[in-house]
């Protein structure tokens, strides 16, 4: 089994963008695994925001070279809150868009339900501890013991963002 003792870790790493898509693959592996629901939420979530922090941070890096705003590009690394990523990476696209003449576009209808994903997720965990651990730095409880979290309908807006989002240095 070469595949699981010479994994070429490097080429896995080798940008951003290649290691959001394999986030949002082991995301997708184990939402379709046949594991108890309540043993693979949280990883499922861990993966997905990942991808997306990365997605966005890759793109506002893509766009960035055309967009000429500053909109959270100098602190970039150290910004993990995802609702900040996210304004940025519109700011971002909409200057693109603006600069090319882009006029037409499905685009409203991707950055409706990216919006929508992203409150998902960040109604549980926007700066990136909520799936990590179970108490923040003051000992509070970050997800209440009794929440419940509809991970289909995550993934339903997972897959109707996740090709804009793969796609946008292309514009």
């Amino acid at each position: 089994m070469n595949s699981r003792t010479e994994s070429s870790i490097g080429l896995a790493s080798d940008n951003d963008l290649r290691i959001a898509l394999h986030y949002e693959d082991a995301a997708k592996i184990l939402y379709n695994s046949n594991a108890y629901q309540d043993g693979i939420v949280l990883p499922t979530l861990f993966l997905i925001r990942q991808y997306l922090e990365l997605i966005l941070k890759h793109n506002i890096k893509q766009l960035n070279k055309i967009s000429s705003c500053n909109d959270l590009t100098n602190r970039l690394n150290q910004e993990h809150d995802l609702e900040k990523i996210h304004v940025a990476f519109v700011t971002h696209f909409k200057n693109v868009k603006s600069i090319k003449n882009i006029t037409d576009t499905e685009d409203k209808s991707y950055l409706n339900h990216l919006k929508s994903l992203i409150l998902e997720i960040s109604k549980l965990d926007s700066g990136s501890q909520g799936f990590r651990y179970s108490e923040n730095k003051k000992g509070e409880k970050i997800i209440d013991s009794e929440e419940l979290f509809d991970l289909k309908n995550t993934f339903c807006l997972l897959d109707k963002v996740s090709d804009f989002l793969n796609c946008i240095e292309d514009m």
